[in-house]
């Protein structure tokens, strides 16, 4: 990775509508502190593509393409971007990748749906707050940042 010893802000993306509202706010906040965004995309077993889960590892370079094309709204953002697809569960891909490129900041959007309300963060944001050596800015699904 590139970026190593830059400490870039990573943000955790899964094509979810807060994951883009995510992707953004962390775009935004590497821009500010001149820092690199490091997008980290996990891949699991399947994959959701075109609405449809499908077997990951047969598509490979479809998933590269996506998260491509998510990156590439960035324009005008952030100009040093690097995205990484990574095999593996989305807490443990996005902790390594940050660990891995020392970063400054990590950035998650929350899904929490439960009722209760300690189940309201989502069970990644949870761990991604209780295992990162650093600071963790979790997006809520209805932010919409200051123009």
């Amino acid at each position: 990775m590139r970026t190593t010893g830059r400490h870039p802000v990573v943000v955790g993306v899964d094509g979810s509508e807060n994951g883009q509202r995510a992707m953004h706010v962390a775009a935004r906040q590497a821009a500010r502190t001149n820092r690199p965004l490091v997008v980290v995309h996990a891949v699991g077993l399947t994959e959701l593509i075109n609405g449809e889960h499908v077997p990951s590892h047969d598509h490979q370079a479809e998933i590269g393409r996506e998260v491509f094309t998510w990156c590439a709204s960035l324009e005008g953002e952030c100009n040093d971007v690097e995205a990484l697809v990574l095999d593996g569960p989305p807490v443990d891909v996005l902790v390594r990748a940050a660990n891995e490129v020392e970063a400054s900041l990590v950035v998650v959007g929350r899904r929490g749906t439960g009722g209760r309300p300690e189940l309201r963060l989502g069970s990644t944001a949870h761990q991604v707050v209780e295992h990162s050596r650093c600071p963790v800015l979790v997006v809520p699904p209805d932010y919409e940042p200051p123009t």
